[in-house]
This record gives structure tokens, sequence and C-alpha cells, in this order.
């Protein structure tokens, strides 16, 4: 009985050590100094301490907190890229040189987006940092900010360029008649182009005088927003200085994703009105090329965006998201980033990430929170779940949320708001490099004629399924090294729990024995 008691104290002391043992390790690595010191410390200036940190952390939380860890609890560079793209693409409607990709999201370090746009050395210190720790969610929130501080040094470039063609100086402050001349002037070469680089006083000029003779209906909202900017940020203000200009055209830029996207929306009703199955999120080529003359992407480069499916040969379809995706349908102010349409697969991804918490997670938990977003609790379609199942089974029952399978079964799921993610490397298939290629009248007239074919045929077949079993897992390595980390965590916890049971059994068996031993040597004594 007492060799039992001693095997089962060893085992709780052992696995109660582990813990410790385990857990000091992950807390005395090595730990950076505060990200924000080591920032003022390369510039020489507080001006870094950035104000809108806070905010900018609550809206990467929840990415953060679903992505695999490092040991340190820190995401590495994959994720980061990846948790940088959704964060620009979500608030702003920003598509970020350096952050989108074709597939592979290690393809080079997220820190290269900032380019030029700040000092090597502060460069120097992210790769440092990220190479070494990964970044924890506040340190990603200071990578997002310090990249939101690159952008608005483009904002200040441009306006200094556009103040010199207006012959003001940055130095006085403008009558409010003169400010709007001022903002209108810069609008006109934000949202018409070119980037900033190639930005000179005569572009300017010119830009100015082309816009005033062909402005267009759907350029009078942006005027509308600019007035609107002002006066959220500058109500009943009469003097405008440069620093307010400055942070009016800020806010702009911030704003105007928003604005674009219900361009997005409008045309996406266009395109889903002439779905060839209702909610297939497909509408076929003859179809999208009979809409308008605005719909001119050749064949070619829509198959290289990825924005076509092929299934059938003799019936090619536009797919709605993959479209809409594409730079055709983004301003390009900046050489730095784009502005497009907002991602709707993205607020879906959020709900999932917030209720998972977590990198992966059973097809159970999975259909148990698409079925509370879908209209009225509706059950999943057997097929999704079977879909769920095959995923599942593909990494030993549990669904990563961060690669091309779950991807494509969200687009399974919902095919008119989540891309088609095609599989990295296919010749001739989502290249980001070809450009832009309008539709000869020769192939509109042959896939109109197509289009009217496959409608005469009238066939009730379901369309075959866009599907491969191929992953491609955001952040391979990490993940890999997370599931290890939560499978030996729950040995561990398991090893610990069966000691304690063990021990309080055995002492539930041993203390009528103890109680007894000691009332003897009591008696004894008394004697």
């Amino acid at each position: 009985m007492l060799r039992t008691l001693a095997v089962v104290l060893v085992m709780a002391q052992l696995a109660g050590a582990f813990r410790k043992t385990v857990r000091g390790a992950v807390r005395s690595s090595t730990e950076p100094k505060a990200l924000l010191v080591e920032l003022e410390q390369a510039l020489g200036t507080e001006e870094w301490a950035l104000h809108d940190l806070h905010e900018i952390e609550e809206h990467l939380e929840v990415t953060f907190k679903a992505l695999p860890k490092n040991g340190r609890g820190a995401v590495e560079a994959p994720s980061v890229r990846y948790a940088l793209h959704r964060f620009f693409i979500q608030q702003y409607g920003w598509m970020v040189k350096g952050l989108e990709t074709d597939g592979t999201w290690d393809a080079e370090s997220p820190v290269m987006a900032l380019g030029d746009g700040v000092p090597a050395g502060i460069r120097e210190l992210f790769e440092d940092r990220l190479g070494n720790y990964g970044l924890n969610l506040h340190e990603l929130a200071v990578l997002a900010a310090t990249m939101n501080k690159m952008f608005e040094r483009d904002v200040e470039q441009r306006l200094r360029i556009v103040y010199t063609s207006m012959g003001y100086t940055t130095n006085a402050p403008l009558p409010r008649e003169d400010a709007i001349d001022v903002m209108h002037s810069y609008m006109v070469v934000f949202t018409t182009g070119p980037a900033v680089e190639n930005l000179t006083v005569d572009v300017v000029t010119s830009a100015v005088a082309t816009w005033e003779r062909v402005l267009a209906k759907a350029e009078q909202a942006k005027q509308l927003l600019l007035i609107e900017v002002i006066e959220e940020v500058a109500a009943g203000t009469y003097h405008f200085d440069f620093p307010l200009v400055f942070r009016i055209l800020v806010k702009y830029g911030q704003k105007i994703g928003a604005l674009e996207d219900t361009e997005c929306r409008a045309m996406k009703q266009t395109l889903v009105s002439v779905e060839h199955r209702e909610g297939s999120g497909r509408l076929r080529l003859g179809d999208f090329y009979s809409l308008s003359k605005q719909f001119a992407e050749s064949p070619k480069y829509l198959r290289a965006r990825g924005a076509l499916d092929e299934s059938d040969p003799n019936d090619p379809k536009v797919l709605i998201p993959n479209y809409l995706a594409n730079p055709s349908n983004c301003l390009t102010p900046s050489g730095q980033y784009s502005v497009c349409c907002f991602d709707e697969c993205e607020g879906l991804m959020d709900q999932i990430e917030k209720e998972l918490a977590a990198p992966m997670g059973t097809p159970e938990k999975i259909t148990s929170i698409i079925s509370s977003l879908r209209p009225s609790n509706a059950t999943l379609p057997l097929s999704l779940q079977q879909l769920l199942v095959d995923v599942a089974g593909h990494h030993d029952g549990m669904i990563p949320i961060h690669g091309r399978l779950f991807s494509q079964w969200m687009h399974q799921a919902y095919p008119r708001e989540c891309r088609f993610p095609h599989v990295t490397g296919v010749k001739g298939r989502f290249s980001s490099d070809i450009l832009f290629t309008a539709v000869a009248n020769t192939d509109r007239a042959k896939y109109m004629v197509l289009a009217s074919k496959a409608k005469a045929r009238n066939s009730i077949e379901p369309d075959a399924l866009m599907w491969t079993m191929h992953e491609e897992l955001v952040d391979k390595k990490t993940f890999a090294k997370h599931v290890r980390r939560a499978s030996f965590t729950e040995d561990l916890l398991l090893f610990g729990t069966v000691g304690f049971v063990g021990f309080m059994l055995a002492k539930m068996k041993l203390e009528p024995v103890l109680e007894n031993a000691w009332s003897a040597q009591d008696k004894m004594k008394l004697l």
C-alpha cells in the first residue's frame, strides 16, 4: 500500500514539475525590449508612439488569436503577412503591395512591404524581431501602424506637389474655398493616378482640366465624400493650414475604399442578375460580355486572374467573387497600394475565427458555426458536411481554417461571397503578372453564341464540382509545431490528472490506516 502511494506521489510530482518546466522555458526565453521603445531609439524621436495603436490591436485581435503561434505565443512571418493583408483590405479596401499573394504567404517577408517608405534601420529592426521572436499582438499592431505612417507620407508628398501646381505655399493657411480647391485637385490625381512617384505639377494641371471636361456621375460621389470628410474633421473652420488639409486627406484616403465598394456591390448585383443558376456565383462568359461594354476583360486575362471556370469548355463561366477581386476593378493611386472591392468572405472568416479562437476546429464545430450564420440557423447540406469531413480526414480529424482546402470549402458554401482558391503555380492560371487585355469583338460574339447554345440545351445536370484535394497552409511550419505543442499539452495534462486522481484514491484508502497508526502511537505516549 505504501509503495503504491509512493508511486502515485512521484507521478503527481513529475507531472507538476514537467508543467512548470515547460511553462518556465517559455517564460524564461529572452524577451526583447518593447518595440515602440526600440523604434523611438532608432529614430531619435517620439513621433512613433502612435495614438491609434489600441484601435489597431482591437481590429487585429480576432485573427491573431486564430493563427498558429510559436513557443513565445507569437506569429511568424507568413501569418504576419496574412494578418496585415486582411487588416488593410478589411479596414480600407487597400491591396498593399508586398502583402498580396497568389497563394504562397511565405514567398517573402511582410516587412518588404515597407519598401523605402521607412528608414532602412526600421526595416532591419522589424526583420530582426520577426526572424528571432515572431510578433505578438501588440508588435503586430505596431507594424500595421508603421505601415499606416508610411502611407501618410505618400499623402504628404502628393499634397505638396498639388500645392506647388496651384501656386500655394505650405507655410501659410488657406481660406476655406482655396483649401477645398486644393483638396479637389488632390482627389482628382488620387483617384485617376498616376502614382505619386510619377506625379508632377504638369500632370496635376492636366488631370484636373480633363476631369472637369468628362466628369461622370460616379465621380460626383467622390466629391460628396470629400465634403463629408471636411465637415467631420474641420467643421466650422474657415482657414486651413497644411497639417489640417493633410489630416483631412488621410481620412479621405481611408474612406474612399468604402465608397468604391458601393460601386462593387452594384456591379455584383448586375452580375448576379444573370447567374446561370441561382446562387451559383457564376455567369456564362457570353452573358458577361452581353451586359455592357464595361465588362471587357479578355478570356486570357480572366483565366490568368483566376476568374474563369472552364470545367465545361463549351460553357465557360465567370466566377463572380474572383472577378470582383481583379485589379481591373481597383483604383491604383499609389505604388504602395491599390483601392479594391471589399472581400465579403472576410466578415464570414471573422465570425469563424472569433468562435474558434484557434487555428483549427472539428467538422462538427465548424458545421455548428456556419449553421448559426445561415438564415434561420439552417442546417448545412449533407454534401457540404461531407466535404468538411473529407478536409478533416486530410489533417487527422481537424480542419485548419487558414488554408486552401478550407477556403475552397468556403467557396462551395458561399459561392457569391468567397473566391475559389486556385492551386498555386498552375500554368496559365491566377498569375498576377499578366496585364489587362480587352476582349476582341470576334471573341465577344463567339462567347455570346456559346452562351445561347448552352441555354438552349437547358441542362438540368448539376455543375461539375470545382474541387481538388490539394492543401496550401498559410504557415505550414508553425501550424505543424502548434499541433504538436497542443497534443503535447493535452498529454501532459492527462498525465497530471491521472496522477492526481491516483493520489486522491490512494489517500482515501490509506487515511483510515494512518489514523489508526497515529492513534496507537498516542496511546503508547500516554502510557
